[in-house]
């Protein structure tokens, strides 16, 4: 590539939205921004690592068969539950057989959600006339990650949730995916029109006294484009970057106008001047039936978008919660994700095709990934991701052979192309260790009692 004048990685582009409040969008990876080779950044600096969660609760179903794949080593090939992950296989390793056991925590779904999300036992707390209640005793690993690498971001990390229908009345466990330790769940944020207001409008609207003009919500002024109030500084920027760079920018600003029309079509809520509310964001339900494809789609234009510009490296992503009932009306369920789940055998037909339509979505955002470019390859090459379940099989909540995924090759430092590793009855918290390695979290050990590990995985290390 041809050098210019570096520029430095935190390079935003800034403006002013109608009404005055400010607006600055985050740019992808330019090679005005990279050593000569693109494995660096120009000044020196090591190319970023981020890190995501991909969550679905309630399992993968009771037979081990229809998601545990052929072969071990980098020759496997997916199950009829993974096969959607077939194209991205090179950036996905499958790990079965290994356990979630904790010492202390011994109740359904919680104790799926605490091992594999933290690695620690869950703290129990009164019903309050809940069947259970708990809260995690440990920060997730989303947060032990974003502790490291979201200190110098402009999010430390993103929360993000799908399906609505949660279950929030035993405690924070099933309720959130991330916390950052007991009774302090972190909330996912179900809105993609909100989730864009966060990512790029730099003040929030103001709440006006009574009788005082509110200023305008920055969500609605977006009707006049995000990209318009920045474009003299965009004009300025395209002039010193090179012909790659120039249409790496213009690939940029496109994916951005695509998601503002998308987001500007939903309608807008009526409220008063004095309390502005932002618009709703969701798709269009029909009938009842959630539009969870839809979110996801959004969602992870977004997330692509966010990690690019390097907005934030970690996110956790509650496709559909823990024992939660969200109905995959996509593929003729009638009933409820956790209540199909507890069926048995009766309903695995069901169950597969859930399972197959969930990993149907992740292998979407793993392809969003795949295909943003970042430094000389894409955001799969700098990424770690853990898709995981609250148990292997929902209708008995065992925690043995648990469904865990590993996607991306986190700077060289995971195993590329992907493995299936098949262990014998080790702990989960040996890949969280791994994966949480990979991208600079330097853990000597994670866990308590008999179930504290100190090694990774070999087989999915580079």
């Amino acid at each position: 590539m041809t050098k210019l004048k570096p520029m430095p990685r935190r390079r935003l582009l800034r403006g002013s939205l109608v009404g005055g409040a400010s607006i600055a969008i985050g740019l992808p990876l330019l090679e005005a921004m990279l050593n000569t080779h693109g494995e660096k950044l120009a000044y020196g600096q090591a190319l970023p690592k981020r890190f995501g969660v991909f969550f679905f609760g309630n399992g993968r179903g009771v037979e081990p068969a229809k998601w545990r794949p052929t072969g071990t080593g980098a020759s496997w090939t997916p199950s009829v539950e993974l096969a959607p992950l077939a194209e991205l296989k090179d950036y996905v390793s499958v790990v079965t057989g290994m356990n979630a056991k904790l010492d202390k925590s011994p109740q359904g779904h919680h104790k799926g959600s605490a091992a594999i999300l933290s690695g620690y036992d869950f703290i129990t707390q009164p019903a309050n006339n809940a069947p259970y209640r708990s809260t995690f005793a440990k920060p997730s690993i989303d947060q032990v990650a974003a502790g490291v690498l979201g200190t110098t971001t402009a999010f430390k990390s993103l929360e993000i949730g799908v399906s609505k229908r949660v279950i929030n009345g035993e405690g924070t466990t099933i309720q959130y995916i991330s916390h950052n330790g007991p009774d302090s769940g972190n909330p996912p944020e179900l809105s993609p029109r909100n989730l864009f207001s966060r990512l790029f409008a730099g003040n929030a609207p103001a709440m006006a006294a009574p009788g005082v003009p509110a200023m305008p919500d920055p969500v609605r002024a977006m009707r006049k484009s995000i990209l318009d109030t920045v474009l003299e500084d965009l004009s300025t920027l395209g002039q010193r970057v090179g012909t790659a760079d120039r249409a790496r920018l213009d690939q940029h600003t496109e994916s951005i106008r695509a998601i503002e029309r998308r987001l500007d079509t939903e309608p807008e809520v009526a409220t008063a001047s004095c309390n502005p509310v932002q618009p709703a964001a969701d798709p269009t339900a029909s009938n009842s039936k959630e539009p969870i494809e839809e979110r996801m789609q959004a969602m992870g234009d977004l997330l692509a978008l966010a990690m690019s510009c390097d907005v934030s490296r970690v996110f956790s992503i509650q496709f559909i919660g823990s024992a939660a009932g969200p109905v995959f009306w996509q593929v003729g369920a009638d009933r409820g994700h956790h209540d199909i789940s507890h069926d048995g055998q009766s309903s695995q037909a069901v169950i597969e095709a859930c399972t197959i339509f969930t990993m149907k979505q992740l292998a979407g955002l793993l392809t969003k990934f795949r295909n943003t470019p970042d430094g000389a390859g894409n955001l799969l090459d700098s990424m770690a991701l853990l898709g995981t379940s609250d148990a292997s099989d929902g209708a008995a909540h065992t925690v043995n052979d648990y469904p865990i995924i590993v996607a991306g090759k986190a700077g060289g430092a995971l195993v590329h192309p992907g493995v299936h590793y098949a262990s014998n009855g080790e702990h989960t918290n040996r890949v969280l260790l791994t994966i949480l390695r990979a991208v600079g979290v330097q853990l000597p050990e994670l866990g308590m009692g008999s179930y504290v590990q100190t090694m990774g995985v070999s087989a999915l290390e580079a």
